[in-house]
C-alpha cells in the first residue's frame, strides 16, 4: 500500500557535491518505504529548453546574456507548474536535482538582481519545495572531483565562478531564500551524507 504525502524535496549545491547520487538515494529509499516517488532533474536535457541550455553550456553555438539565461531557466521551471502541483496532489514525494533555488544561484552571481528573479517567481507562482537540501563542499573539492570528467560545462571550468557560487549558495542558506534551506556535509562518505538527508526528510514528512 502506498503512503500518500504530497511532498516536495530539492537537493542543491554546486557542482560536484553528489546531488544526482543522493537523489538516487533517497528515491530508493522512499520507495521501499511505500512512499510514491517521482524525480526530476534541471535543466531537463532531453526537452527543447533544456537542450538548448545545454547547448548554450557546452558549446559555443550560442552565447545567452544573463537575462535570456535567467528566462530559459524561468521556462524550465514554469512548463512543469501544472505536473508538480499534480504529483503533491496526488501524494507524491517529488525529489528535484536542483530547482529554481539554484537558479537564483547563478543568476545573482551573473549580475542579475536577487529581486528581479523573485518577481518573476511571483509573476509566474514558482512551485515552493517544502525543503531545499544544500550538499555543501567547497569549491576546491568541486573541481577536483568534476576534473576527473571528460566533458565540462562553461561552469564548472571556471574556478573562480565556481567560488562565486558556492559564497552565494551561503548567502541564499543563511537568508532561506525562497523557501526553508537545510544544509548537509557534502563532502563526508556517500553514506554519511545519505544519513544526515534522511534525518532531515523525516522531519519534513
Amino acid at each position: 500500500m502506498k503512503n500518500n504525502i504530497g511532498k516536495f524535496i530539492v537537493l542543491e549545491g554546486i557542482d560536484g557535491c553528489g546531488k544526482g547520487t543522493q537523489t538516487k538515494i533517497l528515491s530508493e529509499f522512499l520507495s521501499n518505504k511505500g512512499y510514491d516517488v517521482v524525480c526530476k532533474k534541471y535543466p531537463e536535457y532531453g526537452k527543447p529548453i533544456g537542450d538548448l541550455i545545454s547547448k548554450w553550456l557546452y558549446s559555443k553555438e550560442y552565447d545567452f546574456s544573463p537575462s535570456v539565461q535567467t528566462l530559459l531557466y524561468f521556462a524550465d521551471f514554469v512548463k512543469d507548474i501544472e505536473e508538480l502541483e499534480n504529483h503533491i496532489k496526488n501524494g507524491r514525494i517529488v525529489i528535484s536535482d536542483r530547482y529554481f533555488t539554484g537558479t537564483i544561484v547563478y543568476q545573482k552571481l551573473k549580475g542579475v538582481p536577487l529581486e528581479k528573479i523573485l518577481k518573476l517567481e511571483e509573476l509566474f507562482k514558482i512551485k515552493k519545495p517544502d525543503v531545499s537540501i544544500y550538499i555543501r563542499i567547497r569549491p576546491e573539492k568541486s573541481f577536483e572531483r568534476k576534473n576527473k570528467q571528460k566533458e565540462l560545462d562553461r561552469h564548472e571550468k571556471d574556478k573562480i565562478f565556481l567560488k562565486g557560487v558556492f559564497e552565494n549558495y551561503e548567502e541564499r542558506v543563511k537568508d532561506n531564500t525562497f523557501c526553508k534551506w537545510e544544509v548537509v556535509d557534502g563532502e563526508k562518505s556517500i553514506e554519511e551524507v545519505a544519513n544526515n538527508i534522511l534525518k532531515i526528510i523525516d522531519k519534513t514528512i
